[in-house]
């Protein structure tokens, strides 16, 4: 009996994607990071992500309470990608999703609508998964000549995610009327220069030139 091949889960779909490679960013020299951007087309890699991202399995040494927050994130992240208006990303490393980002980009303006990483027993031990996405998000911004990056972080999320915006020259926008949920935050064209200059000192960021569409079921399986 001659034994077939198995097949990979998008094979077994028999699914046309559309993701681009846009970049790679290697992580302190020890790690190396693909940033993809999703496309149209990438619906059926959105719903096994979805589908197979529990914080309570893939983040179990986290008290509760934080699993709960990242597990909140994700999903609005998640809704916000389904919804189609914005620019979405996904990290991978390892063979794995480590982290993804939803945004525009315009020469007015750009929003940073969220980021969340997506630990993994594969990337135990990456670190910064969130800021590469990030810098890539503002090298993005920059490309637009936006005027001003702008961001709602979470006062409820799993870290002090204020603070952290704080040290990427991101500075806090006071409204007329607090929510008590979201601080909004901003940072002008010039500050964006100086950041981006900042991360890539720490980051060997390379920008993909071919951008060929990749089937990010085959890429993971």
């Amino acid at each position: 009996m001659q034994i077939q091949p198995q097949k990979s889960l998008a094979q077994q779909k028999n699914i046309q994607f559309g993701a681009l490679k846009i970049a790679t960013i290697k992580n302190s020299g020890r790690n190396t990071i693909d940033i993809y951007k999703l496309t149209e087309k990438d619906d059926d890699f959105i719903d096994f992500l979805d589908s197979t991202t529990d914080y309570n399995k893939i983040a179990p040494d986290l008290p509760e309470d934080m699993r709960a927050r990242w597990q909140k994130i994700f999903h609005y992240c998640i809704e916000e990608i389904r919804d189609g208006f914005n620019q979405n990303f996904v990290a991978i490393s390892n063979k794995k999703p480590c982290g993804i980002l939803t945004g525009y980009c315009n020469e007015t303006s750009s929003y940073l609508d969220g980021v969340c990483k997506i630990p993994s027993e594969e990337n135990k031990n990456l670190r910064n998964a969130g800021k590469c996405l990030i810098l890539h998000f503002l090298k993005t911004a920059q490309k637009a000549n936006s005027k001003t990056i702008s961001l709602d972080a979470v006062k409820d999320g799993p870290f002090d995610v204020i603070s952290m915006y704080e040290k990427l020259n991101f500075k806090k926008v006071f409204p007329a009327e607090d929510s008590g949920k979201y601080q909004p935050m901003e940072m002008n064209k010039y500050k964006l220069k100086e950041q981006i200059k900042s991360l890539e000192s720490k980051f060997n960021y390379k920008e993909e030139k071919s951008r060929e569409e990749v089937n990010l079921l085959n890429l993971i399986s």
